[in-house]
């Protein structure tokens, strides 16, 4: 079934008022569409963080832990940058998307894609402008480091070509047409890591200033070619794909556009304004300590360019889930299936528990492994322990946004983002310079969990969200445990000794996660209901 037919069948099933069986089969279809979707782009997305991950070990190799200080200072400007550039136009197209496919309007669709590109262009044209010729006055009186004038110039070119390619991924993310996004995102990522490694071998000496414009003319060059990719696949599908769908266009997509993304971009350049200038403080409160200049930067570069993007490499698992969340709440809503907006929720509340329980305890078992391995370093190992244990509640925090995104809640989720940010600004401007890095660990605990608390707060009061704490929370921190207790126990007395080899590690993770799963099995948090319910999501193959 193509995807405008299937709307089709939505859009006249409206009108016909479908039996239960009819109803629970389209259900079921779509869960089983989300799930086949999810998984491709959930195989793509763990390709693409361990594609990175890798090339993240060789950048810091190459440039050190100094040089990935500035280079994460770099970064935070681009993003501020990248914030404006986007404005909100990726969760707007696909919204708008959605809600006309949902009428079966195939001229709405080509309509509001219209829209959303000519918005996406203005801010990223403007985004351009402003960055490239204020880059050495942000590197000289913000970042105090005149070496990063030309790496922000040349990041400054990409925005424009970013900002399209966020509203034509909101498109394929409506229209689930997720393996041709990922076809883009790999293509970018290889054409980066070529282009960037091709610099590092023309760039002689150990110039920190080249090295780290080596790496940004790959980001840079790689974003426009990806633009130009999704730019031709988007206009075959959209040519195709929805010349069927006859129903009228809304009259009101443009204002609808602007209610959608300006709410949302407003909050985030406030959001990403404060992250900046939280990112700006951290290395300039060490030095209030009585850290000198490179030692701050070498501290800053371990926590944020080694130990984050391990702690966040697994969430390539959920986000590629929590992506297709947002269409899938959106057209729920739209249909008025709370119901079946109350059990997709419940189950991704349940998921997301299992899943970052399992990293988390696998992450502080096996963190002096991971330092080790990938960067030959033990702070980075202890660093890795000490923020494993906050991923459970980042790792939801995230599913929790996708929902309330879906259900029309952006401005509730950019809302806390901001109270997050500045408590976050607050404390580290307060406790980095008498506490150090430590304090900088506090931070982020502090307002993690003030972040999560609010999001959740706010889906239980739109939602009918019931949770069991001893099944959903209890149960996988004791299986984790009991998984990684008894693995131990178990290469103790087969004499296995631990290694910092790669062999050594997926040999202890493969037993760990068996273990995991027979406890999951043994308190009941995963039951034979739950893998029937994931059964029968896949043998739905007739038609309606």
């Amino acid at each position: 079934m193509s995807i405008p037919d299937f709307y089709i069948k939505i859009y006249m099933f409206s009108y016909n008022k479908p039996s239960i069986n009819q109803r629970r089969f389209i259900f079921l279809k779509v869960i089983k569409k989300f799930f086949i979707n999810g998984m491709v782009l959930t195989l793509t997305s763990v390709f693409m963080r361990f594609v990175s991950v890798v090339f993240n070990v060789y950048i810091t190799n190459k440039i050190g832990s100094v040089g990935m200080g500035l280079f994460s200072l770099v970064l935070s400007v681009y993003t501020f940058g990248v914030t404006f550039a986007t404005s909100g136009v990726h969760l707007a197209s696909t919204r708008l998307v959605s809600q006309e496919l949902v009428k079966g309007s195939g001229v709405g669709v080509r309509i509001a894609m219209r829209k959303c590109l000519a918005y996406s262009l203005a801010f990223g044209a403007l985004s351009f402008v402003v960055l490239f010729y204020f880059a050495e006055p942000i590197s000289l009186k913000w970042l105090c480091d005149i070496r990063a004038v030309k790496s922000l110039k040349i990041l400054a070119i990409s925005l424009p070509f970013l900002s399209v390619s966020s509203a034509l991924g909101g498109y394929f993310c409506a229209v689930r047409r997720v393996i041709k996004n990922a076809i883009t995102n790999i293509l970018e990522q290889f054409i980066r890591i070529f282009l960037t490694v091709t610099l590092f071998v023309l760039i002689s000496g150990d110039d920190v200033e080249s090295a780290t414009v080596a790496v940004v003319i790959g980001m840079s060059v790689s974003e426009i070619l990806a633009f130009i990719v999704s730019f031709i696949l988007y206009v075959f599908d959209v040519r195709k794909n929805t010349k069927e769908l006859k129903g009228e266009p809304s009259s009101n997509i443009t204002m609808r556009l602007l209610k959608m993304s300006l709410p949302v971009a407003f909050s985030a350049y406030i959001r990403s304004a404060l992250m900046t200038l939280e990112n700006l403080l951290i290395p300039k409160g060490l030095i209030r300590g009585g850290v000198n200049s490179d030692a701050a930067l070498s501290s800053y570069g371990i926590i944020s360019g080694m130990v984050f993007p391990v702690i966040f490499f697994p969430l390539a698992f959920l986000s590629a889930f929590s992506s297709l969340v947002i269409p899938e709440i959106t057209r729920y809503k739209e249909q008025g299936e709370k119901k079946h907006i109350d059990y997709v929720t419940r189950r991704i509340f349940k998921l997301t528990l299992i899943f970052s329980v399992a990293i988390s305890g696998l992450f502080i078992y096996y963190s002096d492994l991971l330092g080790m391995f990938l960067y030959d370093s033990r702070e980075a190992g202890f660093y890795i322990k000490i923020f494993a244990a906050l991923i459970p509640v980042m790792y939801l925090d995230n599913s929790i946004d996708a929902v309330l995104k879906g259900m029309g809640e952006q401005v509730y989720s950019m809302r806390y983002n901001i109270i997050d940010a500045l408590v976050s600004v607050i404390l580290v401007y307060f406790l980095l310079p008498p506490l150090g890095i430590k304090g900088y660990v506090i931070v982020v605990y502090v307002c993690e969990l003030i972040n999560a608390a609010l999001s959740m707060q706010r889906l239980f009061k739109i939602l009918t969200l019931k949770v069991n704490i001893f099944f959903d929370v209890f149960a996988p921190v004791f299986s984790i445990v009991g998984a990684t207790s008894l693995c131990s126990i178990l290469f103790h007395f087969m004499n296995i000794k631990f290694s910092f080899t790669a062999s050594s590690f997926i040999c202890g993770l493969c037993i760990s996660i068996l273990l995991y799963y027979i406890f999951l099995r043994i308190t009941y948090c995963v039951t034979s209901e739950d893998e029937k319910w994931f059964t029968e999501i896949f043998k739905s193959k007739k038609n309606v």
